[in-house]
């Protein structure tokens, strides 16, 4: 297995960096695009491992996406579909794509046949059960692997009335089933049976369909209602990712340089906007300039902090909280083990192998800081274990990351941007 070692910060931090595209945004434009009336434009958008098997599943499903680039931009052109979807005459393959498996279930109620969706070994052990109950309330048949995939959908082409969505494990689960409401006969409505998680991504989901030109109504996260209705093409633009550029703030803070990251929506409404907020709680310093965020490090206090609404920036803040002068409790993360890995124990397990003393519960995490020393760091298969646990390195001797490539799954660029920023790889 390939392995990368990292090499300690040795100066003084002042870099520039642009934040890459937004993959959650990329997403969820691609799927509105996909089911338009008319043609889009989506200007910018990320393209990694898990973008590609959307991109790949769509053409699949009869929608026509052309990439273009040139001097001057990067784009890909979408061909709507009007919500009327090929049957795909081979299983959609998604890797190891949590988002594209379950926005897929739910459009695939769109194809008049049978979908079949299914990925790789990982992908296998993702949950889709609170959302294949919803759907067969919908009136679709739903085959899968114990509420895992693969999964085999069959519908009539259309979907609609009144379903029960237990949210528990994934907001992609709401997130899958707005996306493809417009399309309901003679209306959806999605009554919550309990709390959604990492809520934010959920309006995310809304912020993108109203821009295409779809309105939800709802009653705050209980329940949402949507008439029949139609996405029209834009020209959209994807903004950049404030997860991705979690790692290039965690370096500044720790070091206590400074950090300019480029093309950043500081209005934004992604879930991980909140961890420029928690880093000045910290002891960071922060400043806005247009769409530039700089931010300065200084000494780190630990905190007590509910990451239930943005739990992809847990492995981010927790290796910053290993670097604090006091102890640091992330609670309300039990999402976590149903990612890519268990990524709550996945987290416990690599910080305790360099140092950390760690109490894992159900649900939370205390990281005590101690010093800390080099090891060889499992990624699961996980990119943001490789991506956080790389700033790691930059602090302490002789960590190294198993299987480094991983990151191509949101971030393909990522080494080639943290070299450009710490120089910090062998």
């Amino acid at each position: 297995m390939k392995i990368k070692e990292i090499n300690r910060l040795t100066y003084e931090l002042d870099a520039k960096i642009k934040a890459p595209p937004s993959k959650s945004y990329t997403h969820r434009a691609l799927f509105a695009a996909a089911l338009s009336e008319g043609r889009s434009k989506i200007i910018d958008p990320l393209f990694s491992d898990d973008i590609k098997y959307t991109i790949n599943s769509l053409k699949q499903l009869g929608v026509r996406i052309i990439e273009h680039s040139n001097n001057e931009e990067v784009y890909l052109e979408v061909q709507g579909s009007s919500g009327k979807l090929e049957e795909p005459r081979s299983p959609l393959y998604i890797g190891n794509s949590g988002t594209t498996l379950r926005f897929l279930m739910a459009i695939s109620s769109l194809v008049k046949g049978t979908v079949v969706i299914d990925g790789d070994e990982e992908v296998r052990k993702r949950p889709v059960k609170g959302l294949e109950d919803s759907l067969k309330k919908l009136g679709l048949i739903i085959e899968s692997n114990n509420g895992c995939p693969p999964v085999k959908i069959t519908s009539k082409g259309t979907l609609g009335g009144e379903t029960i969505l237990e949210p528990s494990q994934s907001s992609q689960y709401l997130s899958a089933l707005l996306l493809a409401s417009p399309f309901s006969k003679p209306y959806m409505k999605i009554k919550l049976a309990g709390q959604v998680p990492s809520s934010p991504y959920v309006e995310m989901t809304l912020d993108v369909m109203k821009k295409f030109g779809v309105l939800v109504e709802r009653k705050d996260f209980s329940e949402f209602t949507t008439s029949p209705s139609k996405y029209l093409g834009q020209e959209y633009r994807v903004e950049g990712d404030f997860s991705n550029s979690s790692y290039f703030m965690a370096i500044a803070a720790i070091s206590g340089g400074k950090v300019t990251i480029q093309n950043l929506n500081k209005e934004s409404k992604q879930a991980d906007r909140i961890f420029v907020d928690i880093l000045q709680n910290m002891g960071c310093k922060i400043f806005w300039q247009n769409n530039s965020l700089i931010l300065k490090g200084g000494k780190l206090k630990g905190l007590e902090i509910d990451m239930k609404k943005s739990p992809d920036i847990v492995p981010t803040l927790a290796v910053v909280s290993a670097f604090a002068e006091d102890p640091t409790k992330i609670y309300n993360i039990e999402t976590l083990r149903f990612k890519e890995t268990d990524r709550l124990r996945a987290v416990a397990n690599e910080l305790s192998k360099v140092g950390c003393k760690i109490e894992e519960g159900r649900d939370y995490m205390i990281i005590n800081p101690r010093r800390l020393h080099g090891a060889q760091i499992e990624t699961y298969k996980d990119h943001r274990m490789a991506m956080s646990f790389a700033v790691a390195g930059l602090f302490v001797e002789g960590i190294k990351i198993l299987d480094p490539d991983c990151v191509s799954k949101s971030y393909p660029n990522f080494w080639e941007d943290f070299s450009k920023v710490c120089g910090g790889i062998n």
